[in-house]
């Protein structure tokens, strides 16, 4: 059987002939366990001095966390983390790197009102850049006393590698990491810390794991595609796969394996630099978040942070998946769609996979929950062709439901829809699908067009 499309999907007219994929789906070979707080959004810490944002009354901002998950990870850091200042009754200010940062104490007991509200928790960065061990402590305190049960760690440091005080010297960083928690600790015995926050520096990551993995709770570690100034950063070069990502993730899964410790890419997203406009604020950049998830989650990686709203430079990212306004009211880019998608296909296990995608661009995943219902993910990321794909699975199971992610098109900003709906203005989102799949004699086709993806849970 060959579903149809979905009545209002818009495919562009067909240089070539649908590609004859050939999938096989096999549910007792476990791959990899997903985390259960897996997706998570991250934020420079400038964002927590803005009001009407991060509190438990933007009712709005709530939904969308919940949409996604209700025990996700919040990351609040980046370069700024290192341009921060706590001061208890200051005046916020959100700034950009060129200026220092002010929050306050009202600002934390906000964050700790919406993290209980979503069900989230924080992962706090503290100023190893351009501040001192006495007020990291200080601050630490606030956080920890803001936060309660929501805090899951704190970093010391982002991109510890790029800091000048260390002159790319990991000695001297590593000594000035064990001086901070020291000093953390003596104020707080129980403070739980994660690193070392690095860029991709394997040997960085390597040493940090030697000396620290007994004392953090994660490997922590950056991915961007490339860079939003550089011309070949393209939707093309996004979607195509990357050979050093997949170098990175194995090698950070041996040092993971190797410790028993897990690890985490806590900053992410398509190209460094707020996003390239036109590319990471289009539909592709939804296809490009779910497969990358999957690919994550694939290597036993622990979860992501995707990078969202005000970065380092003071403008809101191009890349951001949640956009506000000056009252705070939020709302969706394309990116949130595939965080969504991700998120109602990523329960429980992955199981094995085997695709021969007859040279399109498709790949596929598939997961196994508690109770034994099986959802396959089908990414179609080519420009061109679309999928007849056929699905051999096992005898048990006997229909399924298929929830769409579309859009007109690759480079479309709007009309973006999963399981035929579109995100509310104020939230909500409750998908139909509208779309049955039946499974004949242990196999089952459907049509996956080009710049399109689709859910399929499957059940006996």
């Amino acid at each position: 059987m060959v579903c149809a499309l979905l009545l209002g999907t818009s495919v562009k007219a067909q240089d070539h002939a649908p590609a004859q994929v050939k999938i096989q789906v096999d549910p007792e070979t476990i791959i990899a366990h997903i985390s259960p707080n897996f997706i998570g959004l991250g934020y420079e810490t400038a964002a927590v001095a803005q009001s009407n944002f991060f509190t438990p009354r933007n009712a709005t901002m709530v939904r969308l966390y919940r949409n996604l998950s209700t025990n996700g990870l919040i990351r609040i850091g980046g370069i700024i983390s290192d341009h921060t200042k706590y001061i208890p009754d200051g005046e916020p200010m959100g700034r950009s790197q060129s200026h220092t940062t002010i929050i306050n104490r009202d600002n934390l007991v906000e964050l700790g009102g919406f993290a209980r509200a979503s069900g989230w928790k924080v992962m706090w960065g503290l100023n190893l850049g351009t501040g001192f061990k006495e007020e990291a402590a200080q601050e630490a305190l606030a956080v920890n006393a803001a936060l309660g049960s929501g805090l899951q760690s704190f970093e010391i440091g982002n991109e510890v590698e790029a800091l000048r005080r260390f002159n790319t010297r990991y000695d001297a960083y590593h000594a000035a990491y064990l001086d901070y928690k020291a000093a953390i600790r003596a104020a707080l015995p129980d403070a739980p810390f994660s690193g070392p926050d690095s860029i991709g520096n394997l040997r960085w990551i390597t040493n940090f794991a030697s000396t620290e993995s007994a004392d953090v709770k994660l490997l922590t570690i950056h991915y961007y595609r490339g860079g939003a100034g550089d011309p070949k950063s393209t939707l093309e070069k996004l979607l195509a796969d990357d050979e050093g990502l997949e170098n990175r993730l194995n090698a950070m899964r041996a040092v993971s394996r190797e410790h028993n410790l897990p690890f985490r890419i806590n900053e992410v997203n398509s190209f460094s630099g707020g996003g390239k406009p036109g590319v990471s604020d289009t539909f592709g950049s939804a296809l490009w978040c779910l497969d990358f998830m999957f690919r994550l989650a694939s290597y036993e990686c622990d979860g992501v942070n995707m990078e969202t709203d005000v970065n380092q430079l003071g403008f809101v990212s191009h890349y951001s998946p949640i956009i506000h306004d000056s009252a705070g009211h939020c709302s969706v880019r394309p990116e949130y769609y595939g965080m969504l998608a991700f998120s109602t296909a990523a329960n429980g296990d992955m199981v094995r996979v085997d695709v021969d995608n007859a040279g399109v661009n498709l790949t596929a995943y598939a997961t196994k929950n508690e109770r034994g219902f099986l959802c396959l993910t089908l990414v179609n990321k080519d420009f061109s062709r679309d999928a007849v794909v056929r699905v051999i699975l096992p005898g048990e199971f006997a229909t399924g439901d298929v929830f769409r992610l579309l859009a007109p098109s690759m480079e479309s900003k709007d009309r973006v829809t999963f399981a035929g709906t579109e995100v509310s203005e104020d939230g909500k989102w409750a998908g139909d699908p509208r779309e049955n799949l039946t499974v004949s004699s242990g196999a089952a086709s459907l049509i996956i067009p080009h710049a399109s993806a689709a859910v399929v849970c499957l059940r006996p």
